[in-house]
């Protein structure tokens, strides 16, 4: 409230001293009690007004000179790494940060165009073994062993150091009939030879990688990678020291949801879990990435096409390689009878010793140009039946090769313009299968609808569906209704032109 002035008037000593109270001239308890209340209620709209951090005088960009600049806030850190955001700010600090990590990026693959297996971490050597092929199907008990220790564990885990965090990784096939929201529950258990085989006790864990994804819509169907980290046993203060006393690695599962098809698995030290390798007594050159992409492009989220790629090099072998094909000194010790060479005698049976070379010449000139030969080009006409001891093959042709995505359930093959898939498998459930699907060079030119049989003694059919090579789904496969333990096993072929 503003404060009301009070009027003060010259004492008047003609006056009463009532007259000059009333008249403004003497200072009275009512009129000390007014500027005091005055002075809290200043004090008090000068405290309000001090704490007052909504612009109470309304000052304008303009007026503080930022006529110019935008009213935008600051990214956090994700968004900074996004990118996408044409309405936040970024400090200096934040955008060395996502510079640093965006610029001079490395990038690794198996083709030249960085599109097979493309992954920006260099993959670690697995602490498993036997896991190229290895594969286990959930049941529908819990605490069921999907790998054991005899399958998978490999000693050389014992003498890793320098480890400061694990991370445990695996390949899943989420069938079509997963219940979206359930869970995906695996554990990995490390114990010392204390446990003696009892996978149950947890008092002698050494290292322990319990995952929990939650199954989503797009999961169904299909093979996805899940990783999870790995934790210390509780009597361990280092990996080095846990990793040291394990003495047995078993992977179990943890609920009681059957038909989950897990492979690849891998246990690798770090915390970025990174592509499938092999264990080191099992990798070979192959198993590598074949070429290392390298992108100076400021931009998150890279893809196989903002990197330029280079084939990797193995320095060692190559060199190794290199001057093995520079010796000309015969470094195999290869003799004149190990190449067919003939002694002078046989050389003046064999050769057209009586023959100039344009005699030799006019007379290969003509057989290669009459049709006495088959020619490696052009359009022929062979006469006659033929016999032929060997397979004949196009170049398309195809050997039996799982069908991808089929968790090796299914093949297929090609021979000239035909296809033919194969499958021998044991249904798990009351649900539509997942045979992969066909690459589209592969694939029918229109969709085939095939009854199949069980192979029981009931033979039940089902109907087995196989997409174009075109539209939705090109490729897939689907074998719709399978029963419980139902048996499947047969083939189907088809022309592809």
């Amino acid at each position: 409230m503003s404060y009301e002035k009070q009027t003060w008037n010259k004492y008047d000593d003609l006056k009463t001293e009532e007259e000059n109270i009333e008249n403004g001239a003497v200072v009275t308890d009512n009129r000390m009690n007014h500027m005091e209340t005055g002075i809290g209620d200043n004090d008090a709209n000068l405290a309000s007004h001090l704490v007052d951090k909504n612009n109470p005088h309304k000052v304008t960009a303009t007026q503080v000179g930022l006529g110019n600049v935008q009213n935008f806030g600051l990214a956090t850190e994700d968004e900074a790494k996004q990118g996408i955001s044409n309405a936040k700010y970024m400090t200096p600090s934040l955008t060395q940060a996502v510079l640093s990590a965006n610029i001079n990026s490395i990038a690794y693959a198996n083709s030249a165009d960085g599109t097979d297996g493309f992954t920006t971490v260099y993959p670690n050597l697995n602490l498993l073994k036997n896991t190229r092929t290895l594969s286990s199907t959930s049941t529908t008990t819990v605490w069921d062993t999907l790998f054991s220790s005899s399958q998978i564990y490999d000693s050389a885990i014992k003498s890793k150091s320098g480890v400061s965090a694990m991370n445990f990784s695996f390949d899943i096939h989420v069938p079509l009939n997963a219940i979206v929201g359930s869970a995906i529950s695996i554990q990995l258990k490390g114990q010392s030879s204390q446990a003696y085989g009892n996978i149950g006790t947890d008092d002698y864990n050494t290292i322990v990688g319990s995952c929990w994804y939650p199954i989503k819509q797009s999961d169904l169907g299909k093979i996805i990678r899940v990783s999870s980290p790995v934790e210390l046993g509780a009597k361990y203060q280092s990996f080095d020291s846990a990793l040291a006393d394990t003495d047995s690695i078993t992977i179990r599962q943890s609920s009681n949801i059957s038909g989950f098809v897990y492979s690849a698995i891998k246990l690798e030290t770090g915390s970025t879990a990174t592509p499938w390798m092999p264990s080191a007594s099992e990798a070979t050159i192959n198993d590598y990435p074949k070429y290392v992409g390298f992108s100076n492009t400021v931009k998150t989220n890279k893809s196989a096409s903002d990197y330029t790629w280079f084939p990797v090099k193995d320095s060692e072998l190559t060199n190794k390689v290199e001057s093995h094909i520079n010796n000309k000194a015969n470094p195999h010790a290869v003799t004149a009878s190990q190449v067919g060479a003939y002694s002078k005698t046989e050389a003046d049976v064999k050769f057209a010793t009586g023959q100039s070379l344009i005699d030799l010449s006019t007379t290969v000139k003509g057989k290669a140009d009459d049709s006495a030969v088959v020619h490696k080009t052009g359009d022929e006409t062979i006469g006659g039946k033929k016999t032929f001891t060997e397979e004949i093959k196009q170049k398309n042709d195809v050997d039996w090769t799982y069908i991808p995505d089929s968790s090796n359930r299914a093949e297929y093959m090609r021979r000239g313009d035909t296809v033919t898939i194969r499958w021998d498998f044991t249904s798990t459930g009351n649900y539509d299968i997942s045979l992969g699907s066909l690459p589209t060079d592969f694939a029918p030119r229109k969709r085939i609808f095939k009854s199949i049989p069980e192979a029981s003694a009931t033979s039940a059919l089902h109907v087995l569906q196989i997409n174009a090579f075109s539209g939705g789904s090109p490729g897939a496969i689907i074998l719709f209704k399978a029963t419980t333990n139902a048996v499947f096993l047969g083939q189907e072929s088809f022309v592809v032109i």
